[in-house]
């Protein structure tokens, strides 16, 4: 009978240890994703987004185009630049509005749909 009790006290404390580690700590909230994350050019693109294009490259516009203060169509504008305008890219990201380059112009900077560069 001696044996018997030390076998179940040994399930026992088993089955306390193993709860045990269940309990420690409460749930973690999601951590937020960003929706506008940066492409990496040696990932899969899109269907419609250039691999041609790269930061640092110098693309012209193609028609009269207004920079914008964030990556979303309906986004306050900056600057309005004129077609032709060479402007050098910065940093792309895709969002659920497009491909969206990160711009410098001669005298201003800001955010333009990558619809609107031609392509070298």
């Amino acid at each position: 009978m001696h044996q018997k009790t030390i076998a179940v006290r040994a399930a026992t404390i088993a089955v306390v240890m193993a709860f045990a580690g269940c309990a420690s700590e409460a749930p973690q909230p999601a951590a937020p994703k960003n929706i506008s994350a940066p492409l990496k050019p040696e990932g899969l693109l899109p269907p419609g987004v250039s691999a041609a294009l790269k930061a640092g490259d110098a693309v012209a516009l193609k028609a009269p185009t207004a920079l914008r203060l964030t990556p979303l169509p309906n986004a306050e504008a900056g600057d309005h630049l004129p077609a032709g305008t060479l402007v050098r890219l910065k940093s792309r990201v895709l969002n659920a509005r497009g491909s969206w380059w990160l711009v410098d112009a001669p005298n201003a900077s800001g955010w333009v749909v990558e619809a609107e560069l031609l392509r070298p």
